[in-house]
């Protein structure tokens, strides 16, 4: 699954650099509407686990997410959720990162329990932070 999104990512950057156009292009219904959402360089937070509802894009650290809402996500990963604030919603998250290791943390400033999510990786949240999460951190 990691090498399939970095080969997507890899390619969406390709097409974005060589024609400029992927931004205002259709999209196609054979693409799934996941990798238009959530792009390279960002952690996204779903309110739902599976990487399903709404969505919260995050591309620098977040010390308290009270300030911050979910947005629909796409046609095929549902908007439930949306306009929801992100602090104490979240049940995934999948990391677009591929450099950093990305970390969900259960209370503001970047403290007490935790999940690290791998450069590129994803996970359902755990017991302790589904619904209990509050800021999170690159690294």
């Amino acid at each position: 699954m990691r090498f399939k999104r970095l080969a997507v990512a890899g390619a969406i950057a390709v097409a974005t650099a060589g024609s400029g156009l992927l931004a205002t292009s259709p999209a196609s219904a054979a693409t799934d509407s996941f990798t238009q959402s959530c792009s390279t360089g960002y952690a996204c937070l779903f309110y739902y686990q599976n990487y399903t509802g709404a969505i919260y894009k995050q591309y620098s650290n977040d010390a308290n997410y009270r300030d911050n809402n979910f947005v629909s996500s796409s046609s095929t990963r549902g908007s439930e959720g949306s306009n929801a604030t992100v602090r104490n919603n979240a049940a995934s998250v999948d990391n677009w990162d591929f450099n950093s290791a990305f970390t969900v943390y259960s209370m503001p400033n970047y403290q007490g329990a935790h999940q690290r999510i791998a450069p590129g990786g994803a996970a359902n949240l755990n017991d302790h932070l589904r619904n209990n999460n509050e800021s999170g951190r690159f690294s």
